[in-house]
């Protein structure tokens, strides 16, 4: 079939395609910001984009995460140094009732305010944070791990079954790092070894319960070496949060300046020059009109047109 078009509609009609496409280009990168808007736009750029966003997404995935374990890091710090402050209570009722003026009545006074540290400790092993168990482990969305008091109430009972430690977040360079201790690590004495009796918080302040109700001089006297053996033992395990809220700290200051930087790479892949493609635009819409006023001047010639 032959066209009813002639060659010079035909190659107007490009022409003035390729203007239209350039004006649409324009506008589209004007309107979104961006140089590369689809694949099509720079094949040769997309890859590296694409490359450049999934770093970005994996940066900020880092920094979600670090900002939902630090709440959890400072407040296992916080119940650490609180248990600490009440071991150095009992460590002060236990210096005065091995005295050798501490009478029976003395000592039975005393029995209350060390059930209640010995509460305060059963406490602080519970404590929670946006609903999550901060020292329960990889059993943190659970409340079925914690120590509760022996039928006599001198006494602390483990749970039956121990979790596991809790899971590692990454950094923004990949590297572990470890947020959280277990109640059994930090209460107990953790390591279930020859010294883990004398490591417990637990065990330390039961002892001394004991020791008062029985008027055992003997007990209160090993009970005060317990407590601060437990205490310089907790005092250690302060040292780990310490150390992790500094690595957090610095992995947060290091996914910032890393973001910046791939942010950065990424605008100068595929962002737009606001001013270069306004003057694209111009250009594009006076060429446009340049090419319809001499299509509106233009006479096609005929036959008729040669013999007048």
């Amino acid at each position: 079939m032959t066209s009813s078009i002639s060659p010079t509609s035909e190659i107007f009609l490009a022409n003035l395609q390729q203007i239209e496409n350039r004006i649409s280009t324009a506008e589209e990168q004007l309107s979104s910001g961006l140089a590369v808007n689809q694949a099509s736009d720079d094949p040769d750029e997309i890859s590296s984009i694409l490359m450049l966003r999934a770093q970005i997404a994996g940066v900020q995935q880092t920094q979600q995460n670090l900002s939902t374990v630090s709440p959890q890091v400072n407040s296992a710090e916080n119940a650490i140094q609180q248990a600490i402050q009440a071991l150095d209570t009992a460590t002060s009722l236990a210096t005065a009732a091995s005295g050798s003026t501490s009478s029976a009545a003395q000592q039975a006074e005393m029995v209350p305010q060390v059930q209640g540290i010995l509460q305060q400790l059963l406490s602080l092993s519970q404590t929670s944070v946006n609903g999550q168990f901060i020292f329960n482990g990889n059993q943190s969305d659970q409340a079925s791990y914690c120590y509760t008091l022996n039928a006599q109430g001198n006494g602390v009972t483990p749970p039956a079954v121990q979790p596991g430690p809790p899971g590692q977040i990454m950094d923004p360079n990949g590297i572990p790092i470890s947020t959280g201790l277990t109640a059994y690590e930090v209460f107990d004495g953790g390591d279930g070894g020859a010294n883990q009796l004398q490591d417990s918080a637990f065990n330390a302040v039961s002892s001394l319960l004991t020791a008062l109700q029985n008027n055992d001089s003997a007990g209160i006297q090993a009970a005060l070496s317990n407590i601060q053996t437990a205490s310089a033992y907790m005092n250690g395990e302060s040292s780990f949060y310490g150390a992790a809220q500094n690595t957090i700290t610095a992995a947060n200051n290091t996914g910032s300046t890393l973001l910046t930087q791939l942010q950065q790479q990424l605008s100068n892949e595929q962002d737009a020059d606001a001013a270069q493609v306004s003057e694209e635009l111009q250009s594009a819409l006076t060429d446009e009109q340049a090419a319809m006023s001499a299509q509106a001047e233009y006479k096609p010639q005929t036959l008729f047109s040669y013999l007048s």
